[in-house]
């Protein structure tokens, strides 16, 4: 075992949402720290695809088809995880379903729907992973929100709605689960050039509105996500929980 707190060699990480754009440098950063990963997504043969490329670079990965919102999905799946991988120290909560319209063409379906996936999913991930990240010594939890719990954004109400949920979520589970050697963090990435953008019907002009708000003057990188979600993932971090960090280039700051 390496001296360096921020490396994961002989530590399991489970990520949900594993086959979509930032999953991407989430997956490469702990695997290149040495973590094995269990990629996990309802499109499975996205997270195969995923998990192909991890080990084509040396990793450990395995995948699995996994919709979050369905308890039995996501227990054979944690099951899966320990067996193969030997054990869990790391869940990544990244599942998400981004539909776009105005909120009075929202309809109970819909609304369910996302709450199920990007919110109750991280409920279900975290507590059926939970006896293994207690079991581990070093467990931990990073849940994905987004920035624009914080900025509020127009046609995203469900979307929105469902990650304020997730800020308040790891806030409360941090209290529960620090006592057992868990810490708990949310991260909110700002606008990520992933297929997610497909959403807007003017990707140049929403380019232009990503800049011209930033304080860095670049687009994100899936890699810059990945470097934070390692970091809290490691034992450099140990020390940090309940926490909310935004990376978004400085572009909502409160």
């Amino acid at each position: 075992m390496s001296d360096d707190p921020f490396r994961l060699d002989g530590r399991v990480a489970l990520v949900t949402g594993a086959g979509g754009g930032l999953a991407e440098g989430i997956c490469s950063r702990l695997a290149a720290a040495g973590a094995a990963v269990a990629c996990l997504d309802v499109d499975e043969e996205a997270a195969a695809k995923r998990a192909e490329s991890l080990r084509a670079a040396g990793a450990r990965a395995i995948a699995r088809g996994c919709d979050v919102s369905s308890r039995a999905d996501v227990e054979a799946s944690v099951a899966e995880a320990v067996e193969q991988l030997g054990g869990l120290d790391i869940v990544v909560n990244n599942a998400a379903v981004y539909p776009s319209r105005p909120w009075t063409e929202i309809d109970e379906e819909e609304w369910d729907r996302v709450l199920a996936v990007n919110l109750k999913g991280y409920f279900l991930v975290a507590r059926t992973a939970f006896t293994h990240l207690r079991q581990s010594g070093h467990g931990r939890i990073v849940n994905v929100a987004s920035i624009t719990v914080f900025g509020g954004w127009a046609n995203l109400l469900s979307y929105v709605s469902s990650k304020g949920g997730i800020v308040s979520f790891t806030r409360a589970l941090a209290r529960e689960v620090g006592p057992d050697g868990v810490t708990v963090n949310t991260i909110s990435p700002g606008a990520f050039p992933t297929t997610a953008e497909a959403i807007h019907p003017d990707p140049e002009a929403y380019n232009r509105l990503v800049l011209e708000g930033q304080s860095v003057k670049r687009r994100g990188r899936p890699e810059d996500v990945g470097n934070l979600v390692a970091f809290l993932a490691s034992d450099g971090a140990s020390f940090i929980t309940g926490q909310h960090i935004q990376i978004d280039g400085g572009w909502v700051m409160h």
